[in-house]
């Protein structure tokens, strides 16, 4: 929802902080999310959907590849510190993003499956199309989403007028004047950045009936070059063209040029190719060809009258759109018919075709714009008119939009064995709330987020009532100084940080090139915790690019401080190199107190000319985080300072050198997309972990040797249904306790548009080592998701696990259920 801030409407962002305020008080955040933020640009066409994540992130594949209404992204998480795992464990994690007219999203969703992996997921209400790019730093990821199978797809340009016809040079060549082209679907073959060196064209079949160029675009700070050939009217005609260059170019995908990118490619012509006439439009179904090239036309000339302020020749256009029998142009030649009489002053005409319009679409993508400016024109009829002729400074804000969800989910679990019988391990209602408060200028961006929830336990004997809070802060960005700061509970893992903390991080551009920061907070191990002060943290990092296009860099030094004793003090930083081939990022975080290297890693992708993707990592670490309040673990007291009246400073760090142990990950792995429906992915991973010394009465705690891992999925999408996804997944585990092979299946299936059901199956097989027995388990649940009015979902999850373990002497068999149940609402 989106109110403007005036003497009427200030009593809601007043409600909203003190509600705040109260949530504070009264709750403290249940789940520790993976999901930061949720952001949407949609100034350009194609918009920009960015995701940061709270922990670091390895993106592995994606389904379905170019087009969809549901999106699904597995990840890889590359951190193992005690704030991550707390991250990952949560079972999912809901986020909504501010309304956009522009990108259907819905929300989106991130779902740990086990600690190894995890899937986000993004929900829209039509299908769009899309392309992804992971960041350079793991730490965020950008969706790039252009609206499918819609007529008048770059709608701003109504808004604005039409590119003007450059005056041609005095050479004596007559230049192309500029012009929008009907067609609006090219085909991309190949990207790369700007100051490298294009990649040489290949052959392509009738080359000369096409318009070959290359565009430019920001992407994370680096400025990408994509070669492209257009142009076609529909995308079933790029989608054949594109077949016939699938040998020379396997990376080619189809994608959306707006208005200006056309013009753009028209100039570019001259050089890199032959001007031609592009194929001819195809009728919609059902229509004369004729009847859909008028129809077009006369949209195309409202168009142009209503950019350029001709309001009542628009009004006459549009009448005269839907004179015709219901077409692909109806929807919107209705809703500009109410924009252009609005303009006109025609304001009770305006209003009936407002209101006309939301009688025969009320679910449509412009449904919530026509119901604000209907609002707007009621309310304005009912007060007088003010006349002024001043402006205000701050016109150029948007109003503070306000938006998020509440969701409320009952759970139970229960479980079976043949000695003890039938017992409840679970009885509980979640109660989840996500708010944001957000206002954006030409020179700042304000904001304010609170994510927390209340878990009531049913069962007597079980853990308890708990409430807590993953993130409650204020941040506020001044554009013209590059100033930057955030105040409250928030979540970082750079800079030395080591995850959530309670304090203030700020930020000073000070060149194009150098960021600088000043971070300082207490350190928070639980949501569950209020503010503890008996810890402390901090220090001082920069940002340093981008260099040559494609590296950046960031270094640090910090400092944190336990009950008066010195508990960590660390340097480090970070490398990082991306292009539209390859990635790297090199991470290193050095104690120079216990001069111990806490964390080693190196992360590297390479996408082949085939599109195979090969990753590897290179993962040493400390586990956990070496810190002086590891020595904590096994003993009985609860904090530093008691530990302090038995031992000595010394003594203390030793103990904490002692808990902690060091672990080792390599991990190969790539994927290869057969197809826009079919995938293939696969990884190996060994691990080692060390051992730990006995002392302070804590037992040594052997280290588990060498362990292997291998992971094998086959991705299908749109198999049976537009919109469905299946997943088989097999996996095989040599521990050093365990042999284990396991099977399973995931199929996302939209029933109809509203409804999707989710079926899964997971059957493991387990030679166990340690007590040489055998197991089977299976393990059957189906989710059934309902989606009402976009900003309403119910979900309706069920399933169980049956066990039979061999043992020596005797036959185990255990069973257990799960039900969940709840909706989740949007504003």
């Amino acid at each position: 929802m989106n109110f403007r801030i005036n003497m009427y409407t200030s009593l809601r962002a007043r409600q909203f902080v003190t509600l705040l305020c109260l949530l504070l008080i009264s709750t403290m955040a249940h789940a520790a999310g993976v999901i930061d933020t949720v952001d949407i640009d949609d100034r350009d066409n194609p918009a920009t959907i960015r995701i940061d994540f709270t922990v670091p992130l390895q993106y592995i594949n994606h389904a379905p590849e170019r087009q969809g209404d549901e999106l699904n992204i597995q990840f890889r998480p590359v951190s193992n510190n005690l704030f991550s795992l707390e991250s990952s464990a949560s079972d999912q994690q809901t986020v909504t993003a501010a309304s956009s007219r522009y990108v259907p999203l819905i929300d989106a969703r991130y779902q740990s499956i086990g600690v190894e992996r995890g899937v986000l997921t993004l929900r829209f209400s039509r299908q769009v199309d899309y392309e992804i790019y992971p960041g350079a730093d793991r730490r965020h990821i950008l969706i790039k989403v252009v609206t499918a199978n819609n007529p008048l797809e770059d709608k701003q340009s109504l808004f604005t007028a039409p590119p003007k016809t450059k005056t041609p040079e005095k050479t004596g060549k007559k230049k192309k004047p500029a012009y929008n082209l009907t067609q609006h679907y090219v085909i991309s073959l190949e990207s790369f950045l700007e100051g490298k060196d294009m990649p040489a064209l290949k052959d392509i079949p009738n080359r000369e009936k096409y318009i070959l160029y290359t565009t430019k675009f920001p992407i994370d700070g680096r400025i990408w070059n994509r070669l492209r050939i257009g142009f076609f009217s529909t995308r079933k005609e790029a989608e054949q063209v594109k077949t016939l260059i699938a040998s020379q170019y396997p990376g080619a995908w189809v994608a959306y040029a707006s208005a200006e990118e056309i013009n753009a490619a028209l100039e570019q012509s001259d050089i890199l190719a032959t001007p031609v006439t592009s194929p001819p439009r195809r009728p919609a179904p059902g229509l004369p060809r004729a009847d859909e090239d008028k129809i077009y036309k006369l949209m195309e000339e409202a168009r142009t009258a209503i950019a350029t302020n001709e309001n009542s020749r628009a009004i006459r256009l549009y009448t005269k759109v839907l004179q015709y029998p219901d077409n692909p142009y109806s929807q919107d030649a209705l809703e500009f018919l109410g924009l252009a009489r609005e303009r006109n002053q025609q304001y009770a005409h305006a209003i009936n075709e407002y209101k006309r319009y939301l009688k025969l679409y009320p679910e449509s993508e412009g449904a919530d714009s026509v119901r604000q400016r209907l609002a707007g024109l009621t309310t304005a009829s009912s007060k007088p008119r003010q006349l002024s002729t001043t402006r205000s400074a701050t016109s150029d804000a948007k109003p503070w939009e306000f938006y998020g969800g509440f969701s409320q989910f009952y759970r139970r679990d229960e479980i079976r064995t043949e000695v003890g019988g039938s017992n409840v391990t679970r009885s509980a209602l979640s109660n989840d709330l996500d708010l944001t408060a957000r206002q954006r200028s030409n020179n700042y961006d304000l904001q304010s987020r609170f994510t927390g929830s209340y878990l009531y336990d049913f069962l007597g004997d079980g853990t308890g009532n708990s409430s807590s809070v993953s993130s409650l802060y204020f941040d506020a960005n001044q554009k013209q100084y590059g100033l930057s700061a955030r105040l409250g509970r928030q979540s970082r893992n750079t800079g030395g940080v080591l995850g959530r903390f309670d304090g203030l991080l700020t930020g000073y551009q000070a060149t194009d090139w150098m960021t600088v920061n000043l971070v300082a907070g207490f350190p928070v191990f639980s949501t569950r915790d209020a503010v503890k002060t008996d810890r402390y943290l901090y220090g001082l990092s920069a940002d340093l690019g981008t260099f040559a296009n494609a590296w950046d860099f960031n270094a640090f030094i910090i400092e944190q401080q336990n009950d008066g004793i010195l508990d960590r003090r660390a340097i480090g930083g970070e490398a990082r190199y991306f292009d539209p081939v390859r990635s790297l990022l090199a991470f290193v975080d050095y104690d120079i107190s216990y001069d111990s290297l806490n964390t080693m890693v190196f992360l590297g992708t390479w996408t082949l000319p085939d599109r195979t993707t090969i990753n590897a990592s290179i993962d040493y670490r400390n586990s956990p985080v070496l810190t002086t309040t590891n020595a904590l673990q096994g003993q009985t007291l609860p904090d530093i300072d008691e530990l302090l009246n038995s031992l000595s400073e010394d003594e203390i760090r030793q103990l904490a050198e002692d808990r902690t142990a060091d672990v080792t990950t390599f991990t190969l792995g790539a994927s290869h997309p057969f197809s826009d429906r079919f995938q293939m992915s696969g990884d190996v991973t060994t691990s080692q972990l060390s051992g730990t010394n006995a002392s302070g009465g804590v037992e040594a705690i052997p280290g588990t040797g060498n362990e292997y891992f291998y992971n094998l999925q086959f991705i299908g999408s749109n198999l049976i249904k537009t919109g469905d996804i299946s997943v088989l997944g097999l996996r095989y585990s040599d521990t050093s306790t365990s042999n284990i092979s396991s099977v399973n299946m995931d199929i996302r299936y939209p029933v109809m548009t509203v409804w999707r059901i989710n079926p899964r199956m997971r059957v493991d097989y387990r030679d166990n080592s340690n007590n040489d027995s055998t197991q089977w388990i299976a393990a059957p649940s189906l989710r059934v998701d309902y989606r009402w009015r976009k900003r309403y979902r119910f979900e309706l999850e069920g399933g169980g696990e049956w066990s039979t373990q061999e043992l020596v002497t005797d036959t185990q068999d255990t069973s257990s259920y799960f039900v969940s149940m709840g909706y989740r609402a949007d504003f």
